[in-house]
């Protein structure tokens, strides 16, 4: 996907009450409390000291989300307004967690929330739970307790016609009230963590990718003349249900005919003709974690020549830039190395988006795009060539594993090639 989107919430499907039969708020998913508990641990070392505040989404549903980074340290998906502290040198407290308050009309309409004490501070990994209610007392206190005085910032930095984000607010309004309080950027300390996948995430990552991999393959098979494109779409969807996803990971291109190089194109309602192309750019979201897949196939399921001459031109791009996936590459390279094949094959201009971004959490995953890739990372690889004039679009685009050697296609049973597309589509 070349551009960053909202995640899109798939209708009619609402997300389960977080936590426990009782209600107790814990780690959503297949992975546990305590691997939650060893990545607090490494960003307070990272830290080494003074006090950082994430927060939780405001809300979560409706296409909302969990904030990303809140969830990669406490797994909670579906606790919207909630606080986490950090404070590595805290004499007692280096973890603290506030949850929103208890209202008991709102368990009526979201599901029963727990009174705090000892199972929830179980349940969540987290030794002292409270109140956002309690937070401005117990944060000032914190940072009083403190030696550093510091508040570590671990967001990125907002253009200044963007709002300012709500922790750097916080922030200046405790410097406003605390003599000697300074405020220290850390801003990289979480992207280079999230960018380097466990076995847990790569796994969580790959259910992705396979059911992504199924919604492709059942729509190759499905799209023909006079289809409309939402149809195809809906194919999309309910097999990504069907292989455990509960939503898109980002709102989903299906694009014909003069739809196919639009790169922004999510209309989704245009009828298929034959002899046309349609570019789907659609990825699945499991556990929280993103697929991000582009195949671009003939409706009535064969390519024209000229069709087919485009399509190799970005199959020839997608070849070389993957060949070179090594850990000590950059994405300068890889971007130059795609680009010199499209210009030599003539279509400078009709190429113009950057080559990939890193998946993981977020379908454009945060990482640190000017330094060397790493083992355990995973980005896509998408280059394009997009010609109005002849309502062409192509797009080919896959998920890569840096290894400890090279990489590993994770889409890689997904039909690729013009002629492993037509093969497929023959079925």
């Amino acid at each position: 996907m070349p551009e960053a989107r909202r995640p899109l919430e798939t209708p009619n499907i609402k997300a389960p009450i977080q936590g426990n039969d009782e209600g107790i708020p814990t780690p959503h998913g297949d992975i546990g409390a305590e691997v939650y508990r060893k990545r607090r641990q490494r960003l307070m070392e990272q830290m080494g000291s003074g006090v950082a505040v994430i927060y939780a989404a405001d809300s979560i549903g409706a296409g909302k989300r969990q904030n990303s980074d809140f969830y990669y340290l406490t797994g909670l998906a579906y606790e919207a307004g909630a606080v986490l502290v950090l404070a590595p040198e805290h004499p007692q407290y280096q973890e603290q967690l506030f949850l929103r308050t208890l209202e008991v009309e709102d368990n009526r309409w979201h599901g029963i929330r727990p009174m705090l004490g000892r199972a929830v501070e179980l349940g969540t990994g987290i030794a002292r739970v409270s109140r956002t209610a309690n937070m401005p007392i117990l944060l000032n206190r914190t940072i009083l307790q403190c030696k550093s005085r510091e508040l570590v910032y671990l967001g990125d930095f907002a253009t200044y016609n963007r709002p300012v984000s709500k922790e750097l607010q916080l922030y200046r309004d405790i410097q406003s009230r605390i003599l000697n309080c300074s405020i220290r950027d850390e801003h990289k300390i979480l992207p280079r963590m999230r960018s380097l996948h466990d076995q847990d995430e790569i796994r969580l990552m790959q259910h992705a990718i396979d059911a992504s991999v199924s919604a492709y393959k059942a729509a190759m098979h499905a799209v023909k003349p006079g289809m409309n494109e939402r149809e195809l779409m809906h194919v999309f969807e309910r097999t990504l249900h069907e292989n455990g996803c509960n939503s898109f990971a980002y709102e989903p291109i299906v694009g014909s005919g003069p739809n196919n190089w639009v790169l922004h194109y999510t209309a989704n309602n245009r009828t298929m003709n034959a002899g046309e192309m349609v570019l789907c750019d659609v990825g699945g979201e499991y556990q929280m974690y993103a697929a991000d897949l582009t195949r671009t196939f003939p409706v009535d399921g064969k390519f024209t020549p000229r069709q087919r001459e485009i399509h190799d031109v970005v199959q020839e791009a997608w070849q070389t830039t993957v060949d070179m996936c090594k850990p000590g590459m950059t994405w300068v390279e890889l971007n130059d190395a795609a680009r010199r094949v499209i210009d030599k094959a003539g279509f400078a201009d009709e190429y113009y988006h950057s080559l990939g971004h890193f998946l993981g959490l977020d379908v454009h995953d945060v990482g640190l795009d000017t330094e060397h890739l790493q083992p355990g990372q995973v980005l896509t690889i998408e280059p394009g060539v997009y010609i109005a004039s002849e309502n062409i679009g192509v797009r080919t685009e896959d998920d890569i594993l840096i290894t400890d050697t090279g990489c590993k296609v994770l889409s890689k049973d997904l039909p690729r090639s013009a002629s492993e597309i037509e093969a497929f589509m023959a079925r």
